[in-house]
C-alpha cells in the first residue's frame, strides 16, 4: 500500500487529521493557523483541565484531549514540547523523549511525525528515529518523519506565523515532500531543506546570531557610555546603510526559551568534538551577566537617594520582550531575585502578568510609584504610559532606551 499517495491526497482535500503534542504558545499559534486553513486539529494536553480550558473556548476545528492514545486517530503528529537546557547548560532532551515513546506507542502506518521542537543538530535522526522505528514501523515505508524548526515570534504584529517562510525537512524525498505539501496548505511559504540536520542547524544558527549580536552590543555600550556617546543614536545612525548591518539594541538580558537556550545546543556538542567556540561562550556569559549589571546600577541608583532603611524598587515589565505575557527565561527575575538577596523590596507592574511569585502587579499610579524608591524600566510593553511614570519625578533606571533623551535628572542608564 502507497501510505505516502494516501496522506498526500488527505493533505490536499484538508482531509488529514492534525494531533499536536504540547499546546504551548507554539503549539496554541501552530494550531489557530492551521484550523484556519481548514485541517481539524486535536490537541494533546497534559491534562483533562487544560483540554476543558481549550474546549471551552469553542474554536473552530480545535479540539483538546488528555488521552495521549487518541494520537492514533491522528494523520499528521507536530511535536511542540520544551526542550530546555540543565543548570550546567547541557540540553535536557527529557521532554521531548516522553513524547515521542508515548506516540510511539500509538504509532500506525500512514502517519506523518513533524518535530518542532528546538533540538540539537542530529537529534531526530538519532534519537527521535529509533525510538519510533522500536514499534517495529519503518520510516519512510510505514511512516513518515519530518522536522520543521519553529519561528514564532510572539508579540511580532508585523510578521505573523502565517508570514513566517517555513523551513522543512525530511528523513527521505516522501517524508519531507510530504511536510512541504502539508505546510504549503497552511503557510504563505515552504522553504525545503537538504536534510533533517541543515533545518535544525537553521533553528540554532538563527537564534544564535541574535544571542552574538545582542551581547556585542550590551558590551560595546558600556564603551560608548565612557565616551559620552550614545549607543541608541549611533545604532540609529549606522542603520541608515542600505547593506551589511543589523540593528540590535543593548538592555537587561535575553529571555525566551530560545535566544538564551538554543545557543548551548551548540556549544555542548562542540566541545564534544573538541572544538572551541570562544565567540559564542563569551557571548552568553556576557548575556548571562546583565542581569546582575541591571541589579548592581539599581544599588548604586539608590546610593544616590541616601535611603538608609527599607529600600523599595518598582520593576516595571517583567515578561522576557515586548506585549506578551511569557515570563520563560525572563532576565527580570534574576534581577528581581538579586535585588531581594541584597535587602531590597521589590513590587511590580506588567499588564500582561498580572500574578507571577505570589505577588500581583501594581497599578502604575502616582500613589503606587510614591511608595517606592525608584523604577526600572525591565519590559518596554506598548501599553505602558511611561511618560506618565517619568512625571512622578522618582528615579528610573532605563534599560530599554524607552527616553531618548538622557538628560533628564531622573534618568539613568545602566
Amino acid at each position: 500500500m502507497n501510505f505516502a499517495k494516501i496522506l498526500s491526497n488527505k493533505i490536499a482535500l484538508k482531509n488529514a487529521g492534525v494531533g499536536i503534542v504540547g499546546m504551548g504558545y507554539v503549539g496554541n499559534a501552530l494550531a489557530q493557523v492551521i484550523a484556519k486553513a481548514r485541517f481539524s486539529v486535536l490537541g494533546i494536553v497534559r491534562d483533562t483541565e487544560k483540554a476543558n480550558l481549550i474546549n471551552n473556548q469553542k474554536v473552530k476545528r480545535i479540539k483538546a484531549t488528555a488521552e495521549i492514545n487518541s494520537i492514533a486517530n491522528c494523520d499528521i503528529i507536530l511535536v511542540c514540547v520544551q526542550t530546555p537546557i540543565f543548570v550546567d547548560k547541557t540540553p535536557d532532551l527529557s521532554f521531548i523523549k516522553k513524547a515521542i515513546i508515548q506516540i510511539s506507542q500509538y504509532l500506525r502506518k500512514g502517519q506523518l511525525i513533524i518535530i518542532e521542537s528546538s533540538v540539537p543538530v542530529g537529534t531526530t535522526k538519532n534519537v527521535i528515529l529509533p525510538i519510533l522505528q522500536k514499534s517495529g514501523l519503518i520510516a519512510g515505508v510505514d511512516f513518515f518523519l519530518g522536522y520543521s524548526p519553529e519561528r514564532v515570534d510572539p508579540g511580532n504584529k508585523k510578521f505573523t506565523l502565517k508570514d513566517i517562510p517555513k523551513v522543512v525537512s525530511g528523513y527521505d524525498k516522501k517524508s519531507k515532500d510530504l511536510v512541504a505539501k502539508f505546510y504549503a496548505n497552511v503557510l504563505r511559504k515552504v522553504v525545503p531543506v537538504s536534510s533533517l540536520e541543515t533545518a535544525e542547524m537553521v533553528k540554532l544558527l538563527e537564534n544564535t546570531f541574535r544571542l552574538v549580536n545582542i551581547s556585542f552590543i550590551n558590551e560595546l555600550a558600556e564603551y560608548t557610555k565612557s565616551l559620552g556617546v550614545d549607543i541608541s543614536e549611533t545604532i540609529s545612525a549606522a542603520s541608515s546603510k542600505p547593506f551589511g548591518f543589523l540593528a540590535h539594541y543593548p538592555g537587561p538580558g535575553v529571555g525566551g526559551d530560545c535566544i538564551p537556550v538554543v545557543p548551548y545546543y551548540i556549544l555542548d556538542d562542540a566541545k564534544k568534538r573538541g572544538i572551541n567556540l570562544k565567540l559564542l561562550e563569551q557571548a552568553g556569559i556576557i548575556n548571562d551577566d546583565r542581569p546582575r549589571k541591571v541589579a548592581q546600577r539599581t544599588l548604586e541608583v539608590l546610593k544616590k537617594t541616601k535611603m538608609k532603611n527599607k529600600r523599595k524598587v518598582l520593576l516595571v515589565g517583567v515578561s522576557y520582550k515586548p506585549d506578551v505575557n511569557d515570563i520563560r527565561e525572563s532576565p527580570a527575575l534574576r534581577i528581581w531575585e538579586i535585588l531581594t538577596r541584597r535587602g531590597i523590596s521589590v513590587s511590580y507592574h506588567d499588564p500582561f502578568v498580572p500574578n507571577i511569585n505570589g505577588f500581583s502587579s501594581k497599578n502604575l499610579s502616582k500613589e503606587v510609584v510614591k511608595q517606592h524608591d525608584m523604577a526600572v524600566i525591565v519590559t518596554n510593553h506598548s501599553n505602558i504610559k511611561f511618560n506618565t511614570l517619568l512625571s512622578f519625578k522618582k528615579p528610573i533606571l532605563d534599560t530599554r532606551n524607552v527616553f531618548k533623551d538622557g538628560k533628564n535628572l531622573n534618568l539613568f542608564r545602566i
